[in-house]
């Protein structure tokens, strides 16, 4: 039956303790609006046990899908009619809309059923003020997948996204600044220094375990002297992009300087991120750099009580080994 949800029940403790860990992530990674979108599509379909998360945001009478996770990826971009929609109705109404049993409730038409492939959805309003400027979705392939607990949580969820475009709209991105690496656009040493020193912090007062992968580009300097320097630079782009692709919204990439980059991964684990590094190490194989003469070395660790300047040479000793 659809529905718009009036009774306030409290998520989980563990539900709180997760988006409370998101919020401080986000401010401490500085995230724009779409990486914030992105991680909240993400955490609202795993914290719900939901198989696909989506956030779609008014334009006009159109409703487009600028983040998606999971089964939902396939809308990525998608623009539909917000009157087309159950998102668009929780946008026009500024309530939550619940479908318990999307085959067999009225409410929903044929194209949303085809559309959507869930056996049930829940779709958040994003609020700015009094206005509704889109919608965070979850969806699953069950009936009856959420509860009520479920709801207010992807409404916390929904309260920090619409934060993040407010904060576009009040406070438009700066240039960059000395955080920031001129050449590939990833943050420097510098930035890189004050999210160590902010998450050994987290890790010594909370036990937030966080690991810590850098990067070294072997055959640079041979690519140099073959192709010249524009061609290097061109090897130090193509590698943050490549960084930034395929890192998760939570995780952070540095440019250290030279040919050294970082990415902090928080949450992760050493088995974890000994795996993401494999991968990365694999994406930048594949992407033949230099005729495939730059490869790339890795050394990764686990944070523990220690200093920065202590976890930094142990991950330099680690890919050096």
């Amino acid at each position: 039956m659809l529905n718009a949800m009036d009774a306030r029940v409290m998520p989980s403790q563990e539900h709180l303790l997760a988006v409370i860990e998101l919020q401080n992530a986000i401010a401490a990674a500085g995230m724009n609006a779409d990486e914030v979108m992105r991680i909240v599509a993400e955490r609202a379909g795993t914290l719900t046990g939901g198989s696909g998360g989506l956030v779609a945001l008014a334009e006009g009478d159109d409703l487009v899908y600028r983040a998606v996770a999971g089964a939902t990826k396939a809308r990525l971009g998608m623009r539909i009619a917000k009157s087309s929609t159950l998102a668009g109705r929780c946008v026009s109404d500024r309530r939550v809309v619940r479908v318990d049993d999307v085959a067999t409730d009225p409410a929903v038409d044929a194209d949303t059923r085809a559309r959507t492939g869930a056996g049930s959805l829940v779709c958040v309003p994003l609020m700015y003020g009094e206005h509704a400027v889109g919608a965070l979705e979850v969806n699953a392939a069950k009936p009856s997948a959420f509860s009520e607990a479920d709801i207010e949580t992807l409404g916390l969820l929904a309260q920090i996204v619409a934060i993040a475009l407010h904060k576009v709209t009040a406070y438009p991105r700066p240039r960059y600044d000395n955080l920031h690496d001129a050449l590939t656009g990833l943050e420097n040493h510098r930035a890189f220094d004050e999210r160590i020193t902010a998450e050994l912090g987290r890790n010594k007062r909370y036990g937030h375990s966080f690991s810590l992968a850098l990067l070294d580009l072997d055959g640079l300097e041979v690519a140099n002297d073959r192709f010249g320097q524009a061609a290097g630079d061109a090897i130090l782009r193509d590698v943050a992009a490549i960084l930034k692709k395929h890192t998760r919204g939570i995780d952070a990439c540095f440019r250290l300087g030279g040919d050294e980059f970082a990415i902090v991964m928080p949450g992760t684990a050493l088995a974890g991120a000994k795996i993401l590094a494999a991968r990365f190490d694999g994406h930048i194989a594949d992407a033949k750099l230099a005729e495939g003469t730059v490869t790339s070395s890795f050394g990764v660790v686990e944070a523990i009580d220690e200093a920065s300047e202590a976890l930094l040479e142990r991950a330099r000793a680690a890919r050096r080994s």
